[in-house]
C-alpha cells in the first residue's frame, strides 16, 4: 500500500514539473522581477521615389477608329487604371505626364515603322467604374502632323479649294473613330509666329459625316473656332501655344505647335512647352480629390486609361510606346 502511493506521488510530481515547464514555453503563469530595454532610432533618408503599376498594358484586337479598353487588355486581369503611389519618403506636391509620339506621320506608309503606341493612350480621373464616359478620357501629349496627301474637298480661310499649300497646312486630330481637321497659316515659312492662328472644325469627321471642312467664313457655311497662339521660346527651339477656343469641341487640350507645324494636343502633360502660364493641361494630382493636394508617403491615387487608335493605322502590333509619371516634392 505504501509503495503504491509512493509511485503516485512520484507521478503526480513529474506531472507537475511536465505542467510547469509547458505553462514558461507557452505563456504561463511566471512572473519576472526585472527587466530591461534599449531605444531604436532610426534616421529615414531623403528619398522622392514613386511606382507605377501595372507595369505593363497590351491591347489586342483593335480596330482602326476603336478603342482599347479593359475588355480587349489581355494582361490576365482586363485591367482598366494605373495606380500611382508615393514609395518614397517626401511628399510629392504634383504629378503629371509624358508620352512617347511618333518622329514623322505614321500614315500613308504601308508598315509600322512610324507608329508608336504612346500616342495612342488617354486617360481619366473618374474611376468610380470601369466604364467611364468617353468625354471624361483626354490624350496625354498626342502629336498630329499635316496631311501626306491634298484633300479635295478642303476650303482654306482664303476661300481656296483645295486649300493654298504654299499659305496653309492641314491636318487633323484623332479621336479614335471622331476626327476634327484643323488648319495653320504658314505664310512666313514657320507655324510657330507669334499671333499664329489655328483654325478647328467644330463638327466631327466621320465615316457617316464629312464634319467641318470649310475654314472659309461661318457665315457662308464655315463651322470652325480660331485658336490664337503666342511664341514660348525655350533656348533656341519655340513653339507657338496657347489653350483651346473654349467653344471648341476640343475645349480643355492645351496646343502646341512646332516650327515645322507638328501640332501637339495636351491635356495631362505639364513638361515645356505645355509649361506656359494659364494652361488648360493638369496636375493629376490636382484633379484626383487627394485630401491636401499632396501625395504623402505610401498613399496612391489611380487614374483609368484606354488607347484610342485612329482610322487608317497599318495592321499588327505598332511599335511599343511609354508613358512616364513624373513628380516633383514639395
Amino acid at each position: 500500500m505504501k509503495r503504491r502511493l509512493w509511485i503516485g506521488a512520484l507521478v503526480m510530481l513529474f506531472l507537475g514539473i511536465f505542467m510547469g515547464v509547458a505553462s514558461a514555453q507557452f505563456g504561463g503563469n511566471l512572473t519576472a522581477n526585472e527587466s530591461d530595454y534599449i531605444n531604436i532610432t532610426v534616421n529615414v533618408s531623403v528619398s522622392c521615389m514613386i511606382d507605377l503599376q501595372p507595369a505593363a498594358f497590351t491591347w489586342s484586337g483593335v480596330p482602326p477608329g476603336g478603342v482599347g479598353d479593359n475588355d480587349t487588355e489581355i494582361l490576365g486581369a482586363n485591367y482598366f487604371a494605373l495606380q500611382i503611389e508615393n514609395i518614397g519618403s517626401r511628399n510629392i506636391s504634383k504629378v503629371w505626364f509624358n508620352a512617347t509620339y511618333p518622329s514623322a506621320s505614321p500614315f500613308a506608309r504601308g508598315n509600322t515603322s512610324y507608329t508608336d503606341a504612346g500616342n495612342y493612350v488617354v486617360l481619366s480621373n473618374d474611376t468610380s467604374t470601369n466604364q467611364p464616359s468617353a468625354k471624361d478620357f483626354w490624350f496625354i501629349n498626342r502629336v498630329e502632323y499635316n496631311e501626306t496627301r491634298e484633300l479635295v474637298y478642303m476650303r482654306d480661310p482664303d476661300g481656296n479649294l483645295p486649300p493654298n499649300s504654299s499659305k496653309f497646312t492641314y491636318g487633323r486630330f484623332r479621336n479614335a473613330s471622331t476626327e476634327y481637321f484643323w488648319m495653320i497659316d504658314k505664310t512666313k515659312g514657320h507655324c510657330n509666329e507669334t499671333d499664329a492662328q489655328l483654325w478647328i472644325g467644330s463638327d466631327a469627321h466621320t465615316q457617316e459625316q464629312t464634319g467641318t471642312t470649310n475654314f472659309y467664313d461661318p457665315a457662308v457655311g464655315g463651322n470652325f473656332t480660331v485658336t490664337q497662339l503666342d511664341t514660348y521660346p525655350q533656348g533656341t527651339k519655340s513653339f507657338a501655344v496657347g489653350d483651346v477656343n473654349s467653344s471648341s469641341p476640343l475645349a480643355g487640350y492645351a496646343v502646341a505647335v512646332s516650327p515645322d507645324c507638328a501640332v501637339f494636343f495636351s491635356r495631362w502633360n505639364r513638361d515645356y512647352p505645355f509649361s506656359f502660364s494659364g494652361t488648360p493641361a493638369v496636375f493629376a494630382d490636382d484633379v484626383v480629390g487627394l485630401p491636401t493636394a499632396t501625395l504623402w508617403p505610401g498613399d496612391s491615387f489611380a487614374l483609368a486609361i484606354k488607347v484610342y487608335v485612329p482610322y487608317g493605322i497599318y495592321e499588327g502590333v505598332s511599335n511599343p510606346g511609354k508613358i512616364w509619371a513624373i513628380v516633383t516634392s514639395a
